[in-house]
């Protein structure tokens, strides 16, 4: 597989009434195509600035970027995502890459219909008629399994549940057939049920249209079902990153195993939580970020992180050799 996505050393800084925010530090990832990559993480760990940085998504004037975002178009043209202008953004956005977000209400208007705003979408995108563009969207209905698509067009979204709703949202991400659709919690605001439905369109949405999905997520269960390659992120760091399989059989990060072990599996009689917050995000970080919460911290953890490399993954941590 050819590389599609490559994020190298991104940092995202963010001016603030109460200061500089230190947002996403040194964060570098790749996706390849065809392949499903998820980002997890605690709630202020930077997943979603880092996935939102893809499309270009932040106020210029409050936002300091550094690093590269590398993404290969449909054309086999290589462009830096940091570096392009406004129009160039505008091109790519919907065309080659899509987002679908974690409250599919607030992201269509609640005055017009799903179907009008379908449409327009397609309009955009293809350049096509409104009569062609209302055939494109009963086709993507029926393809993302809503049913009686005709009539679910002339709804208002308050008139829909959430689970249909967020399947038009992933109708119109995917309406131009682009080669990376990022999605940002899809399933948090869905019932259990629901949730399991949403993870098996994307994962079948991916395979049959060939299409590369970035997933960020801080549920360790929607990572194991829908991801090839799973990037742990913590206080705008990777922590740690692999296929999925060998992150939640041998977690190399300290960060990795607290967070495996709170997490219910059918066996544990109690979890284990992971104690204290986050650190500052306004202040720099030395050493290891996580060696405040660790329980295996040693006095170099607070002096220092070395990356390390095995078997193809890596890690941040200093007290994973000790074998905690």
């Amino acid at each position: 597989m050819d590389k599609l996505l490559e994020i190298k050393n991104l940092s995202v800084g963010l001016l603030t009434a109460y200061g500089f925010v230190h947002g996403v530090r040194d964060v570098s990832l790749d996706v390849f195509e065809g392949e499903t990559v998820g980002i997890v993480g605690e709630s202020g760990c930077g997943k979603t600035l880092t996935a939102k940085s893809v499309l270009g998504l932040h106020n210029e004037e409050r936002t300091e970027l550094g690093g590269e975002i590398i993404f290969t178009k449909k054309n086999g043209e290589k462009a830096d995502i940091l570096k392009l202008g406004r129009r160039e953004l505008r091109k790519l956005r919907g065309s080659e890459i899509s987002m679908v977000l974690q409250d599919p209400p607030l992201s269509l208007s609640p005055i017009i219909s799903v179907g009008k705003q379908l449409e327009d979408v397609i309009i955009a995108n293809r350049g096509v008629s409104r009569k062609e563009a209302e055939s494109v969207a009963i086709g993507l209905l029926n393809d993302v399994g809503i049913d009686r698509p005709e009539m679910r067009l002339k709804s208002l979204p308050g008139e829909l549940s959430g689970g249909q709703l967020q399947r038009i949202c992933i109708a119109a991400a995917i309406s131009s057939n682009p080669r990376l659709l990022i999605a940002d919690e899809p399933t948090t605001a869905l019932d259990s049920v629901t949730q399991a439905q949403i993870l098996g369109l994307l994962k079948s949405l991916s395979e049959q249209r060939k299409m590369a999905v970035l997933i960020v997520t801080h549920n360790f269960s929607v990572v194991k079902r829908l991801c090839d390659r799973v990037y742990v992120m913590y206080a705008g760091f990777v922590a740690e990153s692999g296929s999925v399989a060998e992150v939640i059989k041998n977690p190399l990060h300290c960060y990795t195993r607290d967070l495996l072990r709170s997490i219910p599996d059918g066996t544990k009689k109690r979890l284990e939580a992971v104690s204290g917050t986050l650190p500052d995000v306004y202040s720099e970080i030395k050493g290891c970020a996580y060696a405040p919460r660790c329980k295996n911290a040693c006095a170099s953890c607070f002096e220092k992180t070395e990356p390390r490399t095995e078997g193809g993954r890596t890690s941040l941590c200093l007290a994973g050799r000790c074998g905690a």
